[in-house]
């Protein structure tokens, strides 16, 4: 698997949290009998006929510069893989079975390299635990997920990283007030 176009340094580099989302998905699209259906952080309802899809999104993210010069932060980003279907059947556990096959792919795309394949940007992928939920039961079709809870270490510098060039050709001119003509010309480079 490749390193999608989005992962690229650049200067005005996306907010790692993107980063992550969008590699994830990409992961578990190719890793997972899911396939495209997988969503980033959907804030809309989930409708049947969307089902059978998973869903990634984030909880929280607490970060600490572990008293650094220069200050660097690591972040330990609280992540959420979720499975949701509903089936129709009159066999027993048959969409339990379901979802936990489709966690058993998660984790295997997951836990296969602990920095996702981003070495030297994700410093480790830990399982926290797995939470089952019944959405919604309605005769002989049920609804009901899975979520897979991770904790995804990386670490960032803190302040901006890119070039200073606006910054550097910065020059100001103040002129004085009440009659008087003074001048403050401060120049950082002109170039």
């Amino acid at each position: 698997m490749t390193v999608p176009q989005y992962v690229s340094i650049q200067d005005s580099q996306p907010h790692p949290r993107i980063i992550i989302r969008n590699w994830i998905k990409e992961l578990l699209k190719m890793n997972t009998d899911l396939g495209e259906r997988w969503f980033n952080s959907r804030p809309n309802p989930i409708f049947l006929q969307e089902l059978p899809c998973g869903l990634i999104y984030f909880t929280d993210e607490p970060a600490d510069h572990e008293n650094t010069a220069p200050r660097n932060y690591r972040r330990d980003l609280s992540l959420v893989t979720e499975v949701i279907n509903r089936m129709e059947s009159e066999r027993e556990n048959v969409l339990d079975d379901w979802l936990d096959s489709r966690a058993y792919e998660i984790e295997n795309a997951m836990l296969a390299d602990r920095f996702l394949g981003m070495k030297g940007f994700i410093q480790d992928t830990v399982l926290v635990r797995s939470e089952p939920t019944t959405i919604e039961s309605e005769g002989d079709a049920n609804i009901g997920s899975v979520r897979i809870f991770w904790n995804v270490i990386y670490r960032v510098d803190a302040g901006y990283t890119g070039k200073l060039d606006e910054f550097l050709k910065f020059e100001n001119k103040i002129e004085g007030t009440s009659g008087e003509d003074a001048e403050d010309n401060v120049t950082i480079r002109s170039e």
